[in-house]
């Protein structure tokens, strides 16, 4: 599958939206100190080869769930007021219907293939992880953060 001229060009704007300038990166070292050293309810990492999950849940989910989403385009730092504030829009971008979430998984598995080289990404989990996260900061007041890295 080859991607279309209009995807790449989705995928630099996701990936030129979150730029990898000193302070940026400063502040994503910062963040990443304070996260747990595992996965479980207040830590997700979602990793591929040549695609950006960013990316794939903006195209799943569509401008009108993207929008409900903290942050910019998968780049975020909530205080806990914050998280508290963002969680209500984020339950409502995630939280979707049967056929909703089919099509959502659809789409996000079709840009994991197509852009880059993981057929087999979790698409469910890039959907339940970032909820069940910031679920977790509001019942524990914690803060949150996300944010997109290339190495």
């Amino acid at each position: 599958m080859t991607p279309t001229p209009a995807a790449q060009r989705f995928a630099d704007f996701i990936h030129n939206a979150n730029a990898a300038t000193e302070a940026a990166e400063v502040m994503r070292d910062a963040s990443m100190s304070l996260m747990p050293e595992t996965e479980g309810a207040g830590l997700f990492v979602a990793a591929a080869r040549m695609a950006s999950p960013a990316a794939a849940l903006c195209y799943g989910l569509g401008a009108e769930g993207t929008a409900m989403l903290p942050g910019w385009f998968g780049d975020f730092l909530l205080s806990a007021d914050g998280v508290i504030t963002a969680l209500p829009r984020a339950e409502e971008a995630l939280r979707l219907s049967s056929t909703r979430r089919s099509e959502a998984l659809s789409r996000i598995t079709a840009w994991m293939t197509a852009m880059g080289d993981a057929p087999g990404f979790d698409a469910a989990e890039l959907i339940d992880a970032p909820l069940r996260v910031l679920r977790f900061a509001a019942k524990t007041r914690s803060g949150a953060a996300a944010f997109s890295r290339w190495y």
